[in-house]
């Protein structure tokens, strides 16, 4: 069959599945584990992770960014964002380098200013990869370490365990909606530097995440580059658990708030659901990402956490609870409604603006 019969999802298991240890749906997760222990006879030695991504040609918001720059800087955050949601702390970075033969050698140096950006705050080496020819293609390649008790996995939800957010939710979907329909300019005043800033430097945070992680405290987790529910629903599926979400715990700012009427002009329906209840935007198909990451925490160890994300000029938001009852529900006053499953699917035939608008009518 051809690749526009499957869904993203679907293809990864059926396909590839088989085939690759590490599609199988019982031991996918954002990173490739190498277990050191096993390599060099240490019962101690920690996991080394390393992921692949191959990014495509994204643009600032800020037009004044250089785009070759920016280009970089996104590589690089996509890349190393699937080490920090297993804990790992990013080591070293490289990169493959496909570009046309006419390509200025000031925008090949600007593309690599921008990956050392992000790696800088990372930690991490830029330690070179392989150059060719032909159309502008790059795949990064991003390695870390983490201690084997402070390993992040996809499945380990524990009935009790509290959900959290790295940090607010569904700026980075309302922008990029706004951006592309010529409204960025209505965008109220007090907030446009915010919406222009939001993604600057797209790296989550990093440090934040290994310092609890190597505490032990997470006890599954994963990068939200398909947006939440794709979690809650991997929470279920690997675990063999539920998720109850409290809508009003959803972290959504005022910035946001403000400026979601906007999408009045953009698609039909979508504010009659929003207008109501605006945390539903939280619920995006991961346009927050790489900059956040969804972890289940033991109820005891939340506080703590906390405290640790504040120590690190970063923020972590309880916003609901792991369940006995297999189900995926969203909490509104007195009442619960089952979440639909939604993410960001890249072989969905629609637009993902269409399919979301589409999904929203199951809260109306």
């Amino acid at each position: 069959m051809q690749l526009m019969n499957y869904q993203e999802k679907q293809f990864i298991r059926e396909v590839l599945g088989p085939i690759a240890s590490t599609a199988a749906p019982d031991s996918f997760d954002d990173a490739v584990t190498i277990d050191l222990a096993e390599l060099t006879g240490q019962p101690d030695a920690p996991f080394l992770v390393y992921s692949i991504d191959q990014p495509s040609f994204v643009r600032s918001a800020d037009r004044n960014l250089d785009p070759f720059r920016y280009y970089g800087r996104w590589i690089a955050g996509t890349t190393c964002n699937d080490v920090i949601a297993m804990g790992g702390r990013c080591r070293g970075f490289s990169l493959a380098l496909a570009a046309p033969l006419e390509t200025e050698t000031s925008d090949v140096q600007s593309l690599v200013l921008g990956i050392t950006d992000v790696l800088e705050r990372c930690g991490a080496t830029y330690e070179g990869g392989n150059l060719d020819s032909g159309q502008l293609t790059t795949v990064g390649l991003a390695w870390g370490i983490v201690a084997r008790h402070g390993i992040v996995r996809r499945g380990g939800a524990r009935e009790g365990d509290m959900i959290v957010v790295t940090g607010e939710l569904g700026l980075g979907w309302l922008e990029y909606q706004l951006r592309t329909h010529g409204l960025s300019d209505l965008i109220d005043p007090l907030d446009k530097e915010a919406f222009l800033r939001y993604k600057e430097m797209p790296i989550g945070a990093a440090a934040a995440v290994a310092a609890v992680a190597d505490k032990g405290w997470f006890t599954s987790g994963m990068d939200l580059s398909d947006g939440l529910i794709e979690f809650l629903y991997t929470v279920q599926q690997r675990s063999s658990l539920g998720c109850v979400i409290d809508c009003a715990a959803l972290p959504v700012s005022m910035a946001v708030q403000r400026n979601m009427p906007l999408l009045a002009d953009i698609g039909k329906g979508l504010m009659d659901v929003l207008h109501g209840t605006p945390e539903l935007i939280a619920l995006e198909p991961g346009y927050d990402s790489p900059l956040r990451h969804a972890f289940t925490v033991s109820p005891a160890a939340v506080g703590a956490a906390q405290d640790v994300f504040l120590a690190h000029g970063a923020s972590l938001h309880v916003i609901g609870e792991v369940t006995q009852e297999s189900a995926v529900l969203l909490r509104r006053e007195n009442s619960c409604t089952e979440i639909p499953a939604f993410w960001d699917d890249q072989l969905r035939q629609e637009s993902p603006l269409t399919a979301w608008a589409t999904f929203l009518q199951a809260f109306s």
